[in-house]
């Protein structure tokens, strides 16, 4: 029979011409591959939400997070690929730099993406982003393989808002409307008019269902019962989100018998999503951990529970989004609307944005994070370092 596997090197080879790679030697595996890092270039940048999407004037609290710098990262590597990331909103710059300075000469298949051996953690999630862009563009795959495999081609999300009073949610759910989403996801302060901006979703875009996230901001499961009752009676509610502290698991117990929409803690830690689920404390999980491999893994667990989830979010440009969208194609249980709204800033940051059509993000099958940097609009919203 005909020998069908390839090796490393022959891959390699493979994709070498779109890379502008030489042929690589027969005996080039390993360490003599051509993926050593030779540059990392960092740009801090700060794009701003589009108007109308996070306060209402009474509720705008500064700073206003989407202002609050993040790194975007280039990774180039002695084969002419170059792989790019996105960190999280407010990350140390001069701690990354470190980081970055230390790989710098390793072979990109030198580290176990699963669990990669950084010097420090801080920005891990930048290095993860360019790491597997960069291999699987050597290889040519989407990022989506290298996690697993694709499961969905295409990921629910939903249309997102900051604290809203009833008025300024008028065009907020016109929008949403306008944009084919099937939910919108608020945020609210107990102090929050939450009941009349529920009701006003569900008359200006009666089809639409809400997920409402407190962020824990209610303090027991008595003082949050009353709102959850009467957000109930209003009929459109899909899913309340840690309305209270999440280790009070008989509260939640409690809170979904008496509701008739869905509870829902955002839980990264696989041991805790455990304890919710022995202690039915929770319908379902919005998983969103910085790495990609974990959160598949966690959707593994949460399938295990018969649960499906949704991947949260940092409200975050491009990059980050694309590296979520990886993460859900590779997840058939992440069927809830997940959190990808670069699309809600002024510049994503990424030369074509992500494609959403009817409330789905449509998953690239291109090499790497099938993503590419817009240079121009990194130079227009640098901030300082």
């Amino acid at each position: 029979m005909k020998n069908n596997t390839f090796s490393r090197r022959f891959l390699i080879g493979a994709a070498g011409a779109a890379a502008g790679c030489a042929a690589l030697p027969e005996n080039a595996v390993g360490k003599n591959d051509r993926l050593k890092i030779t540059k990392i270039d960092m740009f801090p940048v700060a794009a701003p939400m589009q108007d109308d999407i996070i306060y209402s004037p009474e509720f705008v609290e500064v700073p206003s997070f989407d202002m609050v710098p993040k790194w975007i990262m280039k990774v180039h590597t002695d084969a002419g690929i170059v792989g790019i990331g996105e960190s999280n909103r407010g990350a140390d710059g001069a701690m990354i730099r470190k980081t970055a300075d230390a790989i710098i000469g390793k072979n990109v298949f030198d580290f176990n993406l699963t669990d990669i051996d950084l010097p420090d953690r801080h920005g891990y999630e930048v290095f993860e982003s360019a790491l597997y862009d960069i291999v699987g563009k050597a290889v040519e795959w989407p990022v989506y393989r290298l996690l697993g495999g694709l499961a969905q081609s295409k990921v629910l999300v939903g249309y997102w808002c900051g604290r809203k009073n009833a008025e300024d949610m008028k065009r907020v759910a016109q929008r949403a409307k306008a944009g084919s989403f099937t939910t919108i996801k608020i945020k609210c302060k107990l102090e929050d008019p939450v009941v009349d901006v529920i009701q006003t979703i569900a008359d200006e875009a009666p089809g639409i269902k809400v997920i409402v996230d407190p962020n824990e901001r209610f303090y027991t499961y008595e003082q949050c019962l009353p709102l959850a009752k009467k957000l109930d009676e209003i009929g459109n509610m899909m899913v309340l989100e840690d309305p209270f502290p999440k280790k009070d698991h008989e509260g939640y117990r409690k809170l979904k018998e008496q509701a008739s929409y869905m509870v829902c803690h955002h839980q990264s830690n696989p041991l805790e999503m455990i304890k919710a689920y022995s202690a039915d404390a929770v319908d379902m999980f919005n998983t969103s951990p910085a790495s990609m491999p974990r959160f598949v893994s966690n959707c593994y667990i949460a399938r295990a529970m018969g649960y499906d989830v949704w991947h949260g979010s940092s409200h975050d440009m491009g990059i980050r989004d694309a590296t979520y969208l990886h993460a859900c194609a590779a997840a058939g249980n992440c069927t809830y609307p997940s959190d990808i709204l670069s699309y809600q800033r002024v510049d994503d940051l990424i030369v074509d944005p992500i494609e959403i059509k009817d409330s789905y993000a449509i998953v690239s099958d291109k090499p790497g994070l099938g993503v590419e940097l817009d240079e121009d609009a990194v130079k227009k919203y640098a901030a300082e370092a």
